[in-house]
C-alpha cells in the first residue's frame, strides 16, 4: 500500500523567534521616547531635536581612531611582557628555595 501511496510529510511550521529582542528594553525605550517628548513639549522645543540629535551623537561614537588596533596590541604586548617577568622570577626563586632545601637536606 505504501508503494502505490508514499506517506507524504508535512511541512514544518514556520516557529522564528527573534534572537536578540529583549520586550524590557523595547518598553524602556518607548517610556524614554514619551517621556523626552513631554519634556520637549514642557520646554517648547520643535518635538525633541536637541534630543535626539544628542542620542544620534551617542549612538555612533566609537573608540576607533587611527592607530587604535596598534595601541591594543602594544598594551596587551605590555602585559604579557610583565606576566612572563613575574613567572621568571617566580621560577628563580622556586629553583633557589629548592636548591636551599636540597643543600641543607644534604648536609
Amino acid at each position: 500500500m505504501s508503494i502505490l501511496f508514499p506517506q507524504v510529510r508535512e511541512p514544518r511550521g514556520w516557529d522564528f523567534r527573534p534572537r536578540y529582542y529583549d520586550p524590557e528594553k523595547e518598553r524602556r525605550k518607548e517610556l524614554l521616547e514619551k517621556r523626552r517628548l513631554e519634556r520637549a513639549k514642557e520646554t517648547g522645543e520643535k518635538d525633541g531635536e536637541n534630543s535626539r540629535t544628542e542620542r544620534k551623537r551617542e549612538e555612533h561614537y566609537t573608540t576607533l581612531h587611527r592607530g587604535s588596533f596598534r595601541e591594543a596590541h602594544e598594551a596587551n604586548f605590555q602585559m604579557k611582557d610583565k606576566a612572563r617577568s613575574k613567572s621568571r622570577i617566580a621560577f628563580w626563586l622556586a629553583l633557589l628555595v629548592m636548591l636551599v632545601f636540597c643543600f641543607y637536606w644534604l648536609m
